[in-house]
């Protein structure tokens, strides 16, 4: 769910910076929520790594995990809030933080039984 809300917050962001002002969303586009959606989206991801790795043995969607969270350093520290290529990033990032937690979460359903083969 968190990396839901950051994929959301970062195409809102993205794409309609002004138009959430006019709505009286302009906080979505602040350092201080960014900062906010990704540490909830760690601290989540890293339990679901975790917890995920432990049922289906497989580092794809660790490496998803990793994927998105370099995404959206890049997109914070080489291109800064506001680029387009910050933009890009960040959508990037939150989209890959998206695909881990389905991969992992249909990953660990396919393989119920506790079997420690790759998939």
């Amino acid at each position: 769910m968190a990396s839901t809300i950051c994929a959301v917050h970062c195409l809102l962001t993205g794409v309609a910076l002004g138009l959430l002002s006019v709505m009286g969303l302009g906080f979505l586009g602040s350092p201080v929520a960014e900062f906010s959606f990704l540490t909830v989206a760690v601290v989540v991801g890293v339990a679901a790594v975790w917890h995920g790795s432990k049922r289906h043995h497989s580092v794809i969607p660790a490496l998803m995990f990793v994927t998105g969270l370099a995404c959206w350093l890049t997109s914070h520290f080489a291109f800064g809030h506001g680029t387009i290529g910050g933009t890009v990033f960040s959508v990037a990032g939150g989209l890959c933080l998206v695909s881990f937690h389905v991969l992992n979460q249909r990953m660990a359903h396919v393989c119920g039984c506790g079997c420690k083969h790759n998939h």
